[in-house]
């Protein structure tokens, strides 16, 4: 920052062109273009700052996930017909002791990114198998009940069931075309929690869940906008939620509306993220 000399050193006068003040005689200096440089070098550091600390909470978030985020050229054109939106609920623990999540509620909303409606829906509890017991913290924050679980199928069956649904239905993705990508609030519903658990308990998974929108980074690109959870996101499009928060089916369905929103407010829809690239061991 320029640092202001003392009166008998410096005179400011507005108006005249600024002077040389190396010089050992008092000079005149234009008062405008004094301000200007005295702020200037203060607000550059802050910036410089800000963008730091943004990059470093963004990576910091984000973990190990592969960020691919190449919008498309034209902002009209789909480059898949239906977003599948995910919003899973898992088992959780009021402590902040390391704990084992496990899906307890697999709910899919199928919206149509043509007419922007949601179309079909999937939804299927699950039966824990790790911590089969829900915790009382969880049970509040979701909604789920004990016998919900207890009477559910447990994730390999779920996930079977899944895939038959969408088949029924003309949900494949081939080589040639994709007919539908994931959407979702962050990346945590499939890496951490699909890709997790099916990955810890040798369970197949298709490669759909591999790659997906992700719908909060979408946003904060689209509206300029720090990166928000669904109520803020829905209040800045002028919604408001509907339902229960920390329901599945519930977030799933808001989260949809906030798509819808994104497209009619001229958002591309493109695949963002995926997992990252799988580690190999080779034998030397």
């Amino acid at each position: 920052a320029l640092r202001l000399q003392p009166p008998q050193a410096v005179r400011v006068s507005a108006g005249v062109p600024c002077a040389a003040v190396s010089q050992g005689a008092p000079q005149r200096v234009a008062l405008g273009e004094l301000v200007r440089e005295s702020r200037a070098a203060p607000l550059a550091k802050r910036s410089a700052r800000r963008k730091r600390g943004e990059a470093k909470e963004r990576a910091r978030q984000e973990g190990a996930v592969l960020r691919e985020a190449r919008p498309l050229a034209d902002a009209h054109a789909l480059p898949f017909e239906w977003l599948l939106v995910l919003d899973v609920e898992a088992t959780c623990d009021a402590r902040g002791r390391p704990w084992e999540h496990e899906i307890i509620e697999f709910p899919v909303v199928a919206l149509n990114l043509r007419t922007l409606q949601v179309e079909h829906e999937f939804h299927s509890f699950v039966r824990p198998t790790a911590n089969q017991t829900l915790t009382p913290f969880c049970r509040k924050l979701t909604g789920i009940t004990q016998e919900q679980v207890d009477a559910a199928p447990p994730l390999d069956a779920v996930l079977r069931e899944f895939d038959g649904w969408l088949r029924e239905r003309g949900l494949v993705n081939t080589a040639e075309a994709r007919s539908f990508a994931f959407g979702t609030d962050g990346h945590f519903d499939c890496q951490f929690f699909v890709d997790g658990e099916c990955s810890r308990k040798g369970i197949p998974k298709a490669e759909y869940f591999d790659k997906w929108v992700n719908l909060k980074q979408l946003f904060a690109d689209h509206y300029k906008v720090r990166r928000c959870k669904i109520a803020k996101m829905l209040e800045r499009q002028g919604m408001r939620f509907e339902g229960r928060l920390h329901s599945g089916i519930d977030d799933s369905r808001n989260i949809a509306r906030i798509a819808a929103q994104l497209v009619r407010d001229g958002s591309p829809v493109y695949i963002n993220e995926g997992l990252p690239p799988r580690q190999r061991f080779l034998d030397l």
